[in-house]
């Protein structure tokens, strides 16, 4: 296939404003720790920066070996390959830093960087990132590899005491839902529900806490403080969701992947989300709150108001400069699942000139927020777009910002792609999928082989599960029209499932 040339980099954005002095060389440090799971046998689980995804929300307290193994496992090609490869796609020609999803020898290291490469080799050589494999964040040479600073999509408890390009508990309170909350930037009304205490500790309780000091959660025959303190805290908050006013949405402080988010709109979707809460997710949630972490608030709960009757559901992406100033990428529009999941974006490269002048009065006063605190680095913010209430020929629109996501987005690469697809394919709508198939890489580009060598189809990661037989792929696939951009995108998806075109 022709090489791909985007039409600029992360390390090109991190090296702007030569005013502010040499940036030092950051490199990146790909993919993402689980608050549920140890992702590898080298990788344990994050006590610390707590991040609520949908294993998080969802895996029931009390499951088996064999199907906790089987979550465990997704979620390490989920964080370590899938969502990694796909943000170091566009990092351009600096370190990113990738962990080994098994640490069981047999070349396992070398396989991961053949994965990784394979899928860089798209790239013209002079954007290609500069790859290296480690069993875990925290083995990081940095002396050995020149790396001055780490920038991190999440936080990783491995990595307290490095040195980074943004403070890990700046960055941490950035991507929080009550820092959006409370930043007085455009955004729903909300209600914030914080914990004022913390359970005891499990060796100052009964015998059963003393047996499981190192479980998730407060065990459930607990027969000391800390089960009653869980009891009296699930009831508080239970009280003060059921006072709200229907319809509403409830978040979590660190949804992360289409977790945290809750949508209310019936009696019956409320009676569904008290299930949730009081077996799964509140348990968890407080009983993960310790003396550590407690000054981080990882427990906080959002109710805010409902956004009714939107016209536009945007994906803004941009970056901030160490200087503050905004550089726009990209305004996508959002591809939900049922469940409110991001699924993907598309983009519309034509209109990309007319809405960076619509969004940049919004895009700036994030980003001088976000400067206010010391960040530097991308940035995608969720808005939705509603007619605004306060102009009586219904004319004008407001906007929302519903969620900001203060790390490279899901939609970025569009952005960055526009010469490639746009410029010189007069392709002129683009989206990019997540894709799921039993299908080899190499028979999955053999069966599209024209729209792979034309450029019309872009691999961005691909990550294979041997143990499940399944192999998931983020791609972005480009289209003269959005006619023709549906038909393609179909055409992709039936392949996936079936095989066959």
């Amino acid at each position: 296939m022709p090489r791909v040339v985007l039409d600029t980099t992360l390390k090109e954005l991190y090296d702007r404003d030569s005013s502010c002095g040499p940036p030092g060389q950051i490199a990146l440090v790909q993919g993402g720790p689980s608050s549920e799971f140890a992702l590898t046998s080298k990788i344990p689980r994050n006590t610390k920066y707590l991040y609520h995804d949908r294993n998080f929300i969802e895996t029931p307290l009390n499951i088996s070996s064999t199907e906790h193994a089987k979550l465990q496992r997704a979620e390490a090609v989920n964080y370590l390959s899938l969502i990694a490869q796909r943000d170091a796609f566009v990092a351009g020609d600096m370190p990113v830093i990738f962990s080994e999803r098994q640490n069981s020898g047999n070349g396992t290291a070398r396989t991961c960087k053949k994965e990784v490469e394979r899928t860089m080799r798209a790239l013209v050589a002079e954007q290609r990132p500069r790859i290296s494999v480690v069993p875990s964040p925290r083995e990081t040479a940095m002396v050995a590899d020149g790396i001055d600073l780490l920038a991190t999509k999440l936080e990783w408890d491995e990595l307290e005491g490095f040195p980074f390009a943004v403070d890990p508990d700046t960055h941490y309170f950035l991507n929080s839902k009550a820092a959006l909350s409370n930043s007085g930037l455009p955004s729903p009304k909300s209600e914030l529900i914080e914990l004022d205490s913390t359970s005891a500790d499990a060796m100052d309780c009964c015998s059963t806490c003393k047996t499981h000091a190192d479980g998730l959660c407060i065990p459930e025959d607990c027969t000391g403080v800390r089960r009653r303190w869980l009891n009296a805290w699930i009831s508080d908050i239970l009280t003060r969701i059921y006072a709200h006013p229907i319809p509403f949405v409830l978040k979590t402080q660190q949804g992360v992947g289409g977790g945290g988010t809750f949508i209310v709109s019936s009696p019956a979707e409320l009676s569904k989300l008290k299930a949730t809460l009081s077996t799964v997710l509140l348990p968890k949630l407080l009983s993960s709150v310790v003396s550590p972490n407690a000054y981080l608030n990882p427990a906080s709960l959002i109710l805010s108001e409902m956004v009714t009757d939107p016209i536009g559901n945007w994906g803004l992406t941009f970056f901030v400069t160490r200087a503050g100033a905004c550089v726009f990428l990209a305004a996508t529009h959002q591809i939900m699942d049922s469940g409110k999941a991001w699924l993907g974006s598309k983009i519309s490269y034509l209109a990309q000139a007319g809405l960076k002048q619509k969004f940049t009065p919004i895009m700036e006063q994030i980003g001088a927020w976000l400067h206010g605190h010391g960040y530097f680095g991308p940035c995608g913010a969720d808005i939705l777009e509603t007619i605004d209430s306060k102009d009586p020929k219904k004319k004008s629109t407001a906007m929302k910002i519903v969620d900001l996501n203060v790390r490279p987005s899901g939609s970025l690469i569009l952005g960055l792609l526009q010469g490639h697809f746009s410029g010189r394919r007069d392709l002129h709508e683009a989206s990019v999928l997540s894709v799921t198939t039993e299908m080899t890489r190499r028979s999955f580009i053999e069966k599209l082989n024209e729209e792979y060598r034309e450029g019309r189809l872009v691999i961005v990661s691909w990550a294979e599960d041997v143990e499940c037989r399944t192999n998931r792929s983020f791609m972005v696939v480009g289209a003269p029209n959005a006619v023709g951009l549906e038909k393609q995108v179909a055409k992709i998806k039936h392949l996936a499932a079936n095989g066959e075109l």
